[in-house]
């Protein structure tokens, strides 16, 4: 489908970047495609933004980002605990950033908004008449409930989350009200958003992936199992600590004649729990903290597993795992957003640790069934999750905000 270039203003909570990768990729794609983009987002200073801010200075017509430190927004959610704004909003409120998308919005210079999660969505208050597309990208009141169900009623952050999630129940669903244009990452995400009373058009726009050149059948591996994600989001770090209290032990059980298991957790910010888990294996589970490129880590290990238990959304750290071929050993909630008939092939989905354990050995000493898989996902993956198709989806969107 042709689009008219548009002008548009994307608002982001904070700067979109191969971390972020989302937003990232749609801007990238959007320019692509003969867009122009003006970005306005808060500066957190994340450690992938200096390469990021880089390149959406040289694609992009101007790139805003409004100083935001870590102090002022720890100040800014405590503020919020007695009042009905959840943190999850309350944490990147700015009055300065509110005042430049006014400026921005009212400047006519642009044809559009792209307002980007729950986090940023109180800024839309400031566009006034101008046309919008909200990408809600997961139903985060769901992802809250999780959160709740996960944690033990012992533990101080049970109540914390099931505060939250009382506020957001309320507040996710009123702030989509405000938006004519909706879109999320999964069919799940959409129909969490509609139980929640959203009555607005939901569309499924799924995340993209890198699909990088078929490594050599025959390559070395340094890893047997990989996992990869911030590990400082408390999902993360739960799946992380699931693998290696509970999952590993077992694999070790379950192949007692095979050299030892060795896992790779990649991803930023580790904190100590989950290091001070690792150094209990003695040199077979390596965490890395921030990686620039995740693809080398990925080529040199055999299996990827996903043993997320709190997720909403795509988890593209699946979809990484299959564009670059390997077999997959994950949750149910991982499974949800992908295609059933695909999933059945190119996932092994497992529910509990001894499934996991199972599910991971098997693989392990299956070199032709993990490569079938493999492939399978591959060729999933290239079909179905481009970014050209994502960011074109939005385009979409946007020409049909405009009009209305």
């Amino acid at each position: 489908m042709s689009i008219e270039p548009l002008r548009v203003l994307f608002i982001a909570p904070y700067l979109p970047s191969a971390i972020r990768v989302r937003p990232f990729q749609i801007i990238r794609h959007l320019v692509k495609s003969g867009h122009r983009v003006t970005v306005v987002a808060l500066d957190d200073q994340s450690p992938a933004d200096s390469a990021a801010l880089a390149e959406l200075k040289t694609i992009c017509d101007a790139v805003h980002l409004v100083p935001h430190s870590r102090v002022q927004a720890a100040v800014q959610a405590a503020l919020a605990l007695p009042t009905r704004t959840p943190l999850w909003s309350a944490w990147c409120r700015s009055p300065q950033m509110l005042g430049l998308v006014r400026s921005l919005a009212a400047s006519g210079r642009f044809d559009v908004a792209h307002v980007e999660h729950l986090r940023a969505a109180h800024f839309a208050a400031a566009l006034g008449d101008l046309p919008c597309v909200f990408d809600a990208v997961d139903c985060i009141t769901d992802l809250q409930y999780q959160m709740v169900a996960q944690t033990r009623l012992s533990d101080p952050r049970h109540w914390l989350a099931w505060e939250e999630w009382s506020k957001l129940r309320r507040y996710e669903p009123a702030i989509c009200r405000r938006f004519r244009q909706i879109a999320v990452t999964s069919q799940y995400d959409a129909d969490a958003l509609a139980a929640l009373g959203v009555r607005e058009p939901i569309r499924v726009i799924p995340n993209g992936v890198y699909v990088p050149p078929p490594s050599t059948p025959d390559a070395p591996h340094r890893f047997d199992l990989i996992f990869s994600g911030k590990m400082s989001y408390r999902a993360n770090e739960d799946a992380a600590l699931f693998l290696l209290n509970e999952i590993l032990p077992r694999i070790d059980s379950l192949r007692p004649n095979a050299p030892p298991t060795s896992v790779c957790i990649a991803g930023s910010s580790p904190r100590r729990r989950l290091r001070d888990a690792a150094a209990r294996w003695e040199g077979r589970v390596t965490i890395t903290g921030y990686v620039d490129d995740l693809q080398p880590y990925l080529a040199e290990s055999r299996v990827a597993i996903c043993p997320m238990r709190i997720g909403v959304g795509i988890q593209n750290k699946a979809l990484e795992a299959m564009a670059s071929g390997l077999p997959v050993v994950a949750t149910p909630l991982v499974s949800r957003a992908l295609d059933a008939s695909v999933a059945e092939r190119a996932l092994r989905v497992a529910s509990d640790s001894e499934t996991f354990a199972r599910h991971c050995a098997e693989v392990l000493d299956n070199t032709e069934a993990a490569h079938q898989a493999g492939q399978v996902g591959r060729e999933y993956v290239q079909t179905f999750h481009r970014w050209e198709d994502t960011a074109a989806a939005f385009g979409e969107r946007y020409i049909s905000a405009c009009s209305r």
